[in-house]
């Protein structure tokens, strides 16, 4: 099968060009295309499938992958399979490390040759507040936040994100920790209602965001169902004991976490209850979300 890479040249700090250039030289069924510009990604696995390429590979971190995979499940059909595979050489590579896939370079790239491509589920993202959720091309992959982690991505630049890598996502959390305050939302859960205050809501397909934080614990990107998780307001000491748990993994079971799994959901907030999508920014208000059961197939060990 032919394969096509295609690279965001930010990545890595920079570095990850020849990293992967080196990686994939061994392959000759494979080829890599370097976008000019982090941007350009989307249009680049949109010539990848018109010139008959049908693995189509990410290599960049999660916005790369979303915007390769968003790219893939609007033009894939009954009558056209495209796969997508990741080479995980961003900053979080959050879903990579749902999806099984290894982190060092070389391996990533032996798994295009010796990896299944498997179904993953999507989140499908709208802006109506009435009726279906519309597909208008918008996806997540991993994971969308809102509320105190969606206003983050305004401090998550690409010169930093090269600089702090992983620390970039906890540097960025302290900025934004002089805005935090909670939101009054509510939420429509598979048509059952709930008013709920919170300073972050998660809405999950996998389980890790930020850079390794798992939010949501246990969720899958293929189980059919998404997460929605929500933290609450309460004394600082309560909010740093929760901290620690959210740490470890162990939160859900904290009175200040609010859990549920749905297939459908609806977000009524005022617009300074902004969304961050696959580690970029998405706006903030009013918003509905849907699963995407089996997607796209994903290059998996």
């Amino acid at each position: 099968m032919r394969i096509c890479v295609i690279l965001n040249p930010a990545a890595g700090r920079g570095s990850a060009v020849e990293q992967v250039r080196d990686a994939v030289d061994s392959l000759p069924e494979v080829e890599l295309r370097v976008s000019p510009e982090p941007e350009a990604v989307r249009v680049l696995a949109r010539s990848a499938v018109s010139e008959g390429f049908r693995r189509i590979v990410a290599a960049g971190g999660d916005g790369t992958v979303s915007a390769v995979a968003t790219e893939l499940r609007a033009r894939a059909s009954d009558s056209l399979r495209l796969e997508c595979g990741v080479i995980p050489v961003g900053t979080g590579n959050d879903l990579a490390f749902a999806l099984g896939i290894p982190t060092e370079v070389e391996a990533a790239v032996e798994l295009l040759r010796t990896g299944r491509a498997r179904p993953v589920d999507a989140i499908r993202c709208g802006r109506s507040d009435t009726g279906p959720v519309r597909f208008a091309g918008s996806f997540a992959w991993n994971a969308i936040v809102g509320g105190f982690g969606g206003g983050v991505s305004d401090h998550l630049t690409p010169a930093r994100k090269r600089r702090w890598r992983r620390l970039a996502y906890y540097r960025a959390a302290v900025s934004e920790l002089r805005r935090l305050a909670p939101h009054q939302l509510r939420l429509v859960m598979d048509g059952h209602p709930v008013e709920l205050e919170l300073l972050m809501l998660v809405i999950a397909n996998g389980d890790r965001t930020g850079g390794g934080i798992r939010l949501a614990p246990g969720a899958l990107p293929d189980d059919g169902a998404l997460d929605v998780v929500g933290f609450r307001p309460g004394p600082a000491l309560r909010t740093a004991a929760l901290a620690a748990r959210v740490m470890a993994g162990r939160h859900f079971a904290d009175p200040a976490v609010f859990h549920a799994r749905c297939r459908e959901l609806s977000v009524e907030a005022d617009s300074s209850f902004r969304y961050n999508r696959d580690g970029e920014d998405w706006g903030g208000g009013d918003a509905r979300f849907a699963l995407d059961t089996g997607a796209l197939p994903f290059v998996r060990p």
